[in-house]
């Protein structure tokens, strides 16, 4: 047994000595080996770019059946000032042929002014179509009867739920794509709107006999290829008793203008006054907000002079091209008066021609 301790204790070494010899072969082996090169984390994909929304904008999603207008986002645009205590007006800004609705509510237009002042919200939807669907009313967005007039509505619901608004007695504007798509929503539901400026339209719908229960502006340059369309649409309008203000402007083909806008503002300004009391009682009515009776001023379209509205008027103006305007300064601005001159006197705008 001794014998047997003693042959291991002097093997000790030996294994030692081999185990010793093995690892530095092993680490030598190691150190001949190419080192490989530490795994490069997967690069993220880059993001897109972000959308940049004011403090004061807010975005309300609605779903939709169409294909291309799955979501429609509606663009919220809270004013500055406002009532807590009782229902706000609403104006819907339709953006021009698939426009972005977040544009129309962004920086600093006069209807966004106008809006801080007064406390109106502002809604601007961003709705798409293909452009070979614009005659498609089961496609395009500008008949809104398919999808789009009741995604406005769910939009105002929506909006509702959070902010003091009212979803009835709704202004109206938009310019080319947006004025088809707004002439139609008062033309199918005309008990929710009480004003709609119309500004260079291609082509019109049939106004009905309910129509006759909103203010109609509507715009056009003589230039623009739809103007005749225009004037049957106005005609057409008068046929089913509303009380249609119209323009036209000398050289202006199919565009906007300062001169367009700053109209369209003062006819809104106006009846967000003159049918508060219904917005706030609710109270609806077939006739035109205003009667032509009750209009101060009347207008020829034939030299853009205007007169207070008497009945010598109606034999000084032929009624294809009569105008009822149904304030002093809506008057001064439509024939192109300066603010200090009388109604009546034939210049162009601000005493210039157009």
């Amino acid at each position: 047994m001794n014998k047997t301790r003693n042959d291991m204790m002097r093997s000790l070494p030996i294994i030692a000595s081999a185990m010793l010899a093995c690892l530095a072969g092993t680490l030598d082996a190691a150190q001949r080996q190419p080192s490989k090169a530490p795994k490069k984390p997967p690069e993220a994909e880059p993001s897109a770019t972000p959308v940049v929304i004011p403090a004061n904008v807010e975005v309300f999603r609605v779903e939709t059946r169409s294909p291309l207008n799955k979501q429609v986002p509606f663009y919220l645009r809270v004013p500055a000032h406002y009532s807590q205590t009782r229902l706000n007006r609403v104006l819907l800004l339709c953006p021009i042929y698939n426009g972005d609705g977040l544009r129309r509510v962004s920086g600093d237009g006069p209807f966004l002014r106008l809006a801080d002042e007064r406390g109106w919200f502002v809604v601007a939807p961003t709705f798409k179509q293909e452009g070979k669907d614009t005659h498609d009313r089961t496609k395009s967005y500008y008949y809104p009867e398919e999808f789009s007039g009741k995604a406005v509505m769910e939009a105002l619901t929506l909006i509702a739920q959070k902010h003091p608004i009212s979803k009835e007695g709704l202004l109206l504007q938009g310019l080319s794509g947006g004025a088809q798509f707004v002439h139609r929503l008062a033309i199918w539901a005309p008990e929710r709107v009480a004003a709609v400026a119309v500004n260079s339209s291609s082509w019109f719908d049939e106004p009905n006999e309910q129509s006759r229960k909103v203010a109609w502006l509507v715009t056009i340059g003589d230039s623009d290829l739809s103007y005749e369309n225009t004037l049957k649409f106005v005609e057409n309008l008068r046929g089913a008793g509303a009380l249609p203000i119209l323009r036209s402007y000398a050289g202006m083909v199919h565009e906007g203008s300062s001169k367009v806008d700053e109209l369209d503002a003062l006819f809104l300004k106006f009846y967000d006054e003159a049918t508060q009391d219904k917005l706030e009682t609710r109270r609806s009515s077939s006739e035109p907000p205003i009667l032509a009776g009750q209009m101060p001023f009347v207008g020829d379209t034939q030299d853009w002079r205007c007169y207070p509205n008497k009945p010598e008027s109606a034999q000084r103006v032929a009624e294809e091209s009569r105008v009822y305007l149904p304030s002093d300064e809506i008057a001064k601005f439509w024939s192109g008066k300066k603010a200090d001159e009388d109604v009546g006197t034939p210049t162009g705008l601000n005493g210039g021609a157009y």
